[in-house]
């Protein structure tokens, strides 16, 4: 074993271990000592595991993978685990978004240290997510990563959220029985289950078998892409993002809905079903972009709103994501869609984790979450102890960069996202997404408009202390959004260098700013105004009532299954 290979495992031992000290010192230990295993804990947890992964990216790069089989048994019967950089994408995607998080909390809440535990947990479920060579391996991840998610909704301590944890654990929980029904008929079929011996196995097998393939990869896929949220399996993720708190709502939308969606890639690769799946499943994430922004348009409720925004902004992520598995991975056209995928990725993660936290204690200054009747959140801030409007500040960073204004990081993964599928039907339908979106958050935006009641002043000396873990949240994600846009051309050739395909991106920064694009985007933040005053008219307002009657029962979600696994198989027979 060399130095590489024993920091392969790092990133998924580093966190455990740091939750094991943060629930000792919280068991036998006084308060100060448990915070300070808190934060020790974070360090060796998050920090230490992202040095290491970027330690390993040279040798990636010059000598490829690194894998290695967990105890003593042969890859062929073992455990296999493998680290590439699609391994270190994930794993810094959900690290950059849950430190910020985990900030914010301090004050805000859950401040528990049982919550930087179950965060630590989730971050070494998602390292193992992503270096996984196995089904049941991956079944088994996923499963931590959804029992944790679980527990995070569920620490609101309300009974809403107790409803919404329950719903997205029933829903959730039995879905996945089908991915095990799955993994066993691939498992018969070819004797193994890692994804290089089924891989070898189902290039053996007749044309007399492709029925059990498409149906066993169907049971396998349909339940992760209602983790991701594609319509019809999103109607969970409403309740569960709005009800969490701020801090968890940050890290629902920014981390897991992306990670099953990147492990898929390993996933379809095992059979030539894949490329049919991306196509179909492309489709579905355009239509989840048009349906979750209008629906997001009709809401009252602030987080309601980023809720149905999330279903938007992943459906964007998919439709690129599925024609990059169409098209081959190690095309030049499949790695720069799918580099495109994940920068877009990359920046939702970012802005609506930024989204989430400004929206979040705008609100809770104001004591209600109402778009339609909250004003005046920067007095009721500045009541609570802000001297400065960081959080409209930074609220608006967010905004701009979600409706993809430059130099923000979502003009340039929207503009790039967009411009790869030009000539399709994803490309109209992402293009009136984009309308809708500005015009959502021009409503949301008015929360911070004067108010029209006088809001009592609080005296200087009577004001609480603003807390500064929550500015400073706001900042590392704001800073982020602006750098993450001025250095894209960077960050794209970046991600792409670390994806599976062997094709190098090539394009010019300049490319960002030619007259057409700069023109598409004033046209779509033009329209976005226009349909935002058609939203308010009284005729707009009727259509956006019949919206948000659009509520998902328990019972709707297994009907949603039901019908997207349906359509999967019956598409897979037909192709």
């Amino acid at each position: 074993m060399n130095r590489q290979q024993a920091l392969l495992f790092a990133p998924i031992y580093l966190p455990l271990l740091s939750s094991a000290l943060i629930l000792l010192c919280k068991e036998f230990f006084t308060n100060k000592v448990r915070r300070v295993a808190e934060y020790l804990g974070m360090i060796i947890g998050m920090g230490l595991p992202l040095v290491i992964v970027f330690s390993l990216f040279g040798h990636i790069q010059t000598h490829g993978a690194l894998e290695m089989v967990i105890g003593s048994w042969t890859k062929e019967i073992g455990i296999v685990y493998r680290f590439d950089g699609l391994s270190l994408l994930m794993i810094v995607l959900a690290i950059t978004i849950t430190i910020p998080a985990w900030i914010y909390s301090r004050k805000a809440g859950p401040a528990q240290s049982s919550f930087t535990a179950l965060l630590l947990i989730q971050t070494s479920s998602i390292a193992a997510i992503s270096m996984t060579g196995d089904l049941f391996n991956l079944f088994v991840c996923l499963e931590v990563m959804g029992v944790v998610a679980y527990v995070l909704i569920a620490s609101n301590q309300k009974g809403g959220a107790v409803y919404a944890t329950f719903s997205y654990l029933m829903i959730s929980s039995s879905t996945m029985v089908f991915f095990l029904l799955g993994t066993f008929a691939l498992y018969r079929l070819t004797g193994s289950l890692s994804y290089a011996g089924i891989t070898e196995s189902l290039a053996l097998l007749g044309s007399k078998d492709k029925a059990l393939v498409a149906a066993s990869l169907s049971l396998i896929v349909v339940p992760v892409l209602l983790r991701v949220a594609v319509m019809p399996l999103s109607l969970w993720l409403v309740d569960a993002h709005s009800r969490a708190p701020h801090a968890v709502s940050a890290i629902l939308s920014g981390v897991l809905l992306k990670v099953p969606l990147f492990a898929l890639v390993r996933v379809l690769a095992i059979s030539e079903l894949g490329g049919s799946i991306g196509l179909a499943i492309s489709y579905a994430g355009a239509i989840t972009a048009l349906f979750g922004v209008l629906l997001a348009l009709a809401q009252s409720d602030g987080k309601r709103l980023l809720a149905y925004h999330s279903i938007s902004q992943i459906g964007y992520v998919v439709s690129a994501w599925g024609l990059a598995i169409s098209q081959g991975i190690h095309t030049s056209a499949g790695t720069l869609l799918l580099a495109t995928s994940f920068f877009h990725a990359f920046s939702h993660a970012i802005f609506k984790a930024l989204l989430f936290l400004s929206v979040g204690t705008a609100t809770d200054a104001g004591a209600s979450r109402d778009v339609y009747t909250l004003r005046g959140a920067n007095r009721r801030l500045k009541n609570k102890g802000e001297k400065l409007p960081l959080t409209m500040i930074c609220f608006f960073v967010g905004a701009l960069s979600i409706t993809a204004i430059p130099p923000f990081n979502g003009y340039f993964s929207k503009t790039l996202l967009t411009y790869s599928l030009k000539g399709t039907l994803h490309y109209n339908l992402l293009t009136i997404a984009g309308v809708g979106t500005v015009a959502s958050f021009i409503k949301l935006s008015r929360i911070f408009l004067p108010s029209r009641n006088t809001i009592e002043k609080v005296g200087r000396n009577l004001r609480p202390t603003f807390p500064l873990t929550i500015h400073l949240a706001l900042v590392i994600l704001s800073t982020l959004c602006l750098i993450t846009g001025l250095f894209a051309q960077q960050v794209i050739l970046f991600i792409g260098s670390a994806l599976p395909g062997k094709e190098q991106i090539i394009f010019n920064n300049t490319f960002f700013y030619t007259a057409e694009n700069l023109t598409k985007t004033f046209w779509t933040v033009a329209s976005g105004g226009v349909l935002f005053f058609l939203a308010i008219s009284k005729p707009g307002k009727k259509v956006l009532s019949v919206l948000k009657q659009f509520k998902g029962g328990f019972s709707d979600l297994f009907l949603g299954f039901a019908v997207a696994l349906s359509a999967l198989m019956g598409y897979l027979l037909l192709v």
